[in-house]
């Protein structure tokens, strides 16, 4: 015996069909944005002595921003001769992509996959060709990361060694003295030994600085400078200056957040950085950032006065973190969130605004990129 569908049930069935029919033509139009085909865009190419493993389809960024992807690779025309690239690119952005552009493969974290980026170039510079053709820089291997590192330790290791002969030269003096061999006086006057202590004197000069030298090398050398560089540890006034964002913040008192002169957040303060959630919640601005950066005015050790504000920073950066998770902006947006401990050291560029700001504070601040 046939039955028939009833009429609440065929339009059950129907919708659910449509709801189909729509997540499927949702998810083609999902992967067709994320390959940059739905868009309009134009192309740009560039020549490499090697690509170092990019391959059609990863990402193309300008300044931060996803803008394409690599649309084909074009194999040398004969041995030695270079690599093209082909980028299939947003065509919002052709403004900023000049004739002086050049195109340049990195790595997104340490292990992370390629993706190209392009360097604009200058303002005054022409716009791009209608060959849409820019230079390209090598690409950075490890290999050659790892023997830069190789070579900046032997160097230390040589410095190390000529500042343990000048000790040794030290000693040997300093024992002379100790045995009673001649008197202050005639040491002042001998011509021969203030001459060596002089050249020492030098020496030593040239080893520290040379050690100064190399140890800055050394942090600018993969792997350890990607620590060095999200600790702030080069520049710490650069982590408060973005020229290209606006700038929002919110400015709470220690005594409001910690229990005193530690980096433990107390009842009060977890309630006001709520506040500090929500502030954020309103703001779900897209390519933004944050740096949380705590002061303090208690100068009787500095350097005890850094470690304390660094934990204050991490501190408020966990806690927003964890509990708000302000690192994220939507479903599957991200920001950056710094922590940063000033200590009692004032960046430069911003002592007139600190001048009214309470001495001991913790600063939540909201850069938004404009360009």
């Amino acid at each position: 015996m046939r039955r028939e569908l009833g009429r609440w049930r065929a339009l059950a069935n129907a919708g659910f069909v449509l709801a189909v029919l729509a997540l499927g033509g949702f998810g083609i139009v999902a992967v067709a944005g994320r390959q940059w085909r739905v868009q309009e865009t134009f192309r740009v190419r560039a020549d490499f002595a090697t690509i170092g493993g990019v391959e059609v389809g990863q990402r193309v960024q300008l300044q931060g921003i996803d803008a394409g992807v690599v649309e084909a690779i074009e194999p040398p025309s004969a041995p030695g001769k270079p690599v093209r690239l082909v980028f299939r690119v947003d065509a919002r952005l052709r403004p900023l992509v000049r004739r002086d552009a050049t195109a340049r493969i990195v790595a997104e974290g340490v292990v992370g996959a390629k993706v190209v980026e392009l360097l604009p170039g200058r303002p005054d510079a022409p716009p791009l060709g209608a060959s849409g053709v820019i230079a390209a820089e090598r690409p950075i291997e490890v290999a050659d990361l790892l023997a830069q590192a190789t070579a900046s330790l032997r160097r230390i290791d040589a410095v190390a060694l000529a500042a343990e002969r000048g000790l040794g030269e030290i000693n040997a003096v300093a024992g002379s003295i100790r045995k009673g061999e001649g008197s202050l006086g005639r040491f002042v006057h001998d011509d021969e030994l203030y001459r060596k202590l002089v050249a020492l004197s030098d020496r030593g000069e040239r080893t520290l600085n040379d050690l100064e030298e190399n140890l800055a090398a050394l942090k600018r050398t993969w792997p350890l400078s990607r620590y060095f560089n999200e600790r702030s540890f080069f520049d710490r006034d650069r982590v408060l200056f973005h020229p290209g964002a606006d700038r929002d913040s919110q400015t709470l008192r220690e005594a409001d957040l910690f229990e005193p002169g530690r980096s433990v957040l107390t009842a009060e303060g977890r309630r006001r950085l709520d506040e500090v959630a929500a502030w954020f919640k309103s703001a779900q601005r897209p390519r933004s950032e944050v740096v949380i950066a705590a002061f303090t005015d208690d100068d009787r050790d500095r350097d005890l006065a850094q470690v304390l504000t660094q934990e204050q920073a991490d501190a408020v950066r966990k806690y927003l973190v964890t509990r708000h998770a302000i690192d994220t902006i939507g479903w599957f947006g991200s920001r950056k969130i710094a922590a940063v401990g000033f200590g009692t050291q004032a960046p430069r560029g911003l002592l007139e605004e600190a001048r009214d700001l309470p001495p001991r504070r913790v600063e939540i601040i909201l850069f938004t990129p404009q360009t």
